[in-house]
């Protein structure tokens, strides 16, 4: 993946507004489908070979597409969703249960969310690529896809929750700041993101238009 050249890109004078855009609206509801409907429109840019950045031209179906990206996610995460709320409830009980709760809180977290969102890669590019909810959630392709590229998937996956954690941090910063600081940068991230698995699905046997090197090889 041309990842520094994607970045060099991105911060170019001529381009770099369009992201902030998506990354300033990231954290306001509503709005944020305007950012989410971006990186998929980003992601089909790459799919067809090239690297660029979508425009805000056709605004209404960016945020529609938002929307349905937002399901997807949902889906995928509603385990650690419900364990979330569940522990929150426990904590607000009494101190015997508060004690599971936090448990519950932490396991959802820390284990079941990675694990849960370990495939979101993908079935966001499945469904950048195809717009279709059900194959975005067929687990069984989506990781036979997955162990064609094990290792650069796994790096990528821990080097963007490294990279998210990092532009969280900043909120931190007190006042306005800190929250569109952290606001930016968790987008840029999410941008580099989904810039770094889109190339990486492309190269899987998952992805309908496989780039042509790759197909003279097999």
């Amino acid at each position: 993946m041309d990842i520094i050249p994607f970045i060099r890109f991105t911060i170019n004078s001529r381009y770099i507004t369009r992201w902030i855009y998506g990354g300033l609206a990231l954290f306001i509801p509503v709005l944020n489908f305007f950012s989410i409907g971006f990186l998929s429109r980003t992601s089909r840019l790459v799919l067809v070979g090239g690297m660029g950045l979508a425009t805000w031209q056709e605004r209404y179906e960016i945020w529609l597409e938002g929307v349905k990206l937002l399901f997807v996610f949902i889906l995928y995460n509603a385990i650690p969703f419900f364990m979330f709320s569940s522990g929150f409830f426990l904590t607000t009980l009494n101190s015997f249960t508060a004690f599971f709760g936090h448990l519950v809180i932490k396991l959802a977290v820390f284990i079941i969310f990675p694990v849960c969102s370990f495939f979101l890669p993908f079935a966001f590019t499945i469904f950048a690529e195809r717009a279709d909810f059900r194959e975005a959630l067929e687990f069984e392709s989506i990781l036979r896809g997955i162990k064609e590229v094990l290792v650069e998937y796994i790096i990528g996956y821990i080097a963007t929750i490294a990279a998210l954690y990092i532009a969280l941090l900043f909120m931190h910063i007190p006042y306005l700041i800190g929250f569109v600081l952290s606001s930016i940068l968790t987008y840029y991230a999410l941008l580099l993101s989904a810039f770094y698995f889109t190339g990486l699905y492309r190269k899987t046997s998952l992805c309908m238009q496989r780039i042509p090197e790759e197909e003279t090889e097999t």
